[in-house]
């Protein structure tokens, strides 16, 4: 009884939320209630949590409420997400293509690294990764890579909120260690894992960046590390930065308003 209780209070929260439109922006509290249709003080108590919740902003000298900066916040994100996905989806296709690799696009968010799209290759090995998996922030090459670029500051908090654990022989959990390949990689602009997520598995990830010159997404190719020839570690992360470049050239990146590192691009 309390889950349908809970949906309930979630579809009227909903049927507030869909009032507002580009032409009606702003309601009082009576319009509001006539056209929800719900009882005052269940209004009152919705309005009220959806203003401290920064969902909805009151206006004292109107008596309106209208929406809030805390959806203009979770729209930027869903764009900002919607906008790599879009920018990045043609170069995933040319990578999987051409490298006959797993191709992996990923963000920080929440603390998290987060899937948000993939291009399936030819192994038999498969990656567990889908759009929406989350997984440690500096997980697999995707998550070192997006966590490098990152200052120290930030990078010890989240080492301190989620302790490096192992997952194969290979996996690196002391936190001076990985500090070190982190700075490389700044340096060098890629990070390569062999065998530290899934045995038998190499990955290779790049940096993404935007118009502001933050890295913003990070995109990887893995596969066997018995279907990679001798010399052509060069060539993918040679095809990776090419990728990277293009998708953040789409995103509004230039080399004027980004990191001042030659390896970068």
């Amino acid at each position: 009884m309390e889950q349908i209780g809970n949906i309930k209070v979630i579809e009227k929260v909903i049927s507030i939320l869909d009032l507002y439109t580009f032409k009606e922006n702003s309601f009082s509290f009576a319009e509001i209630k006539k056209k929800t249709g719900l009882p005052k003080t269940t209004l009152f108590r919705i309005l009220k949590s959806l203003e401290k919740a920064g969902l909805l902003r009151y206006d004292e000298i109107q008596n309106k409420y209208s929406l809030g900066l805390r959806l203009f916040e979770l729209g930027g994100i869903v764009y900002s997400s919607l906008s790599i996905r879009k920018a990045a989806a043609r170069y995933m296709d040319a990578l999987s293509s051409s490298l006959k690799a797993t191709i992996l696009l990923g963000v920080i968010k929440d603390d998290h690294l987060l899937y948000i799209d993939k291009r399936e290759g030819d192994s038999i090995i498969r990656v567990t990764s889908h759009s929406g998996l989350k997984r440690p922030p500096y997980y697999g090459m995707l998550g070192m890579t997006l966590v490098a670029y990152m200052d120290d500051e930030e990078r010890r908090r989240l080492f301190k909120l989620f302790p490096p654990t192992k997952i194969t022989e290979k996996t690196v959990t002391d936190i001076e260690e990985i500090l070190k390949r982190l700075d490389e990689t700044r340096r060098c602009g890629y990070y390569i894992e062999v065998d530290e997520i899934i045995e038998g598995l190499t990955g290779i990830g790049v940096p993404i960046v935007d118009f502001s010159g933050k890295v913003v997404a990070a995109i990887g190719a893995t596969q066997p590390g018995f279907q990679i020839k001798e010399g052509s570690v060069v060539k993918i992360i040679d095809e990776l930065k090419e990728a990277a470049q293009a998708i953040s050239k789409e995103l509004g990146y230039n080399s004027r308003n980004g990191p001042q590192n030659k390896n970068f691009y």
